[in-house]
């Protein structure tokens, strides 16, 4: 049986845990208003250029226009690039202690993977618990095009620049039908949600509202201004997912923490309980043996 000491020790050392999972709380709870804001305030700006760029894409879907020979134009083709080739982006946390966010994240991309097993993939990853992932899976065919590790929870525009640029070399240079997009959608402090899509070439029928853009003219013309807008349409949309993973990190992290308060809580009662009983179980003992050598002295 377990002595006072022991179970005493083990009560500290629950309760040490515990408020070290509550610190932790405090910190990404503190954070994570910071993350949310920055978070909303970037989404109205993505969703109204990608309004724009989607009417703009509608004005010149003659097939004699110029547009069709840039190559920004296999960002709405779902016909170009080599079939072979597909890419990924994958967001995923630097840390751990935040639940199940980085384990579904990672079982999506080993989907992802099986399910291009025969393709040349080229993976753009953001997040040290994806890029060890990933570098342990042995495959001819599957590159790491660049990771960034350690850039969380001070994400920037400039980490979405650095993306975006290696993403616009490489879908040139090798070719790429498609590139898809794995990462956690913030939805509320409570829930987040796991999205696994197309990112390019672009997918319009997300966007919600429509601009009237027939009364306007475009100086020098609407296929340069398109030109112009789509790097950093790419651009902002990938600042906007890492926003989103930030603020899903730091909620998951939050909510993993006070599920872990609560049971180191639960599992100090227990041990309380069980030093009452120990306690009690000594202190009848003693009474026993001094009725018991009171009794042998009275004989």
């Amino acid at each position: 049986m377990e002595s006072l000491r022991d179970i005493k020790q083990q009560i500290k050392a629950i309760n040490s845990t515990k408020q070290m999972m509550l610190t932790m709380k405090m910190v990404s709870s503190a954070r994570i208003r910071s993350a949310q804001q920055t978070m909303l305030n970037g989404r109205p700006f993505a969703q109204k250029m990608a309004s724009l760029i989607d009417n703009l894409r509608k004005d010149i879907q003659d097939e004699k226009n110029p547009f069709r020979l840039s190559k920004y134009y296999r960002y709405f083709d779902d016909s170009s690039g080599d079939k072979n080739k597909v890419g990924l982006i994958l967001i995923t946390g630097d840390k751990g202690l935040c639940g199940a966010f980085n384990a579904v994240t990672l079982r999506e991309t080993l989907k992802w993977i099986r399910e291009n097993k025969d393709k040349e993939k080229y993976i753009f990853i953001v997040g040290k618990k994806g890029a060890d992932f990933v570098r342990r899976i042995k495959m001819p065919n599957l590159h790491i095009v660049c990771e960034l590790i350690n850039v969380f929870p001070h994400i920037s525009y400039v980490h979405a620049s650095l993306i975006k640029e290696k993403l616009e070399q490489c879908t040139v240079q090798e070719n790429l039908s498609k590139v898809d997009l794995i990462y956690n959608n913030f939805k509320s402090v409570a829930s987040q949600e796991l999205v696994n899509k197309t990112f390019l070439p672009f997918n319009f029928e997300e966007i919600e509202g429509e601009d009237d853009l027939q009364n306007f003219i475009f100086e020098p013309g609407i296929m340069e201004v398109l030109i112009t807008l789509l790097p950093r349409y790419i651009g902002a949309n990938i600042y906007r997912f890492l926003l989103e993973s930030q603020a899903a990190e730091l909620a998951a992290r939050m909510n993993a923490m006070e599920s872990a308060a609560n049971n180191a809580q639960e599992i100090a009662d227990n041990l309380s309980v069980k030093l009452n009983k120990v306690r009690q179980e000594g202190i009848t003992n003693e009474i026993n043996e001094i009725v018991g050598g009171a009794n042998a002295l009275n004989n």
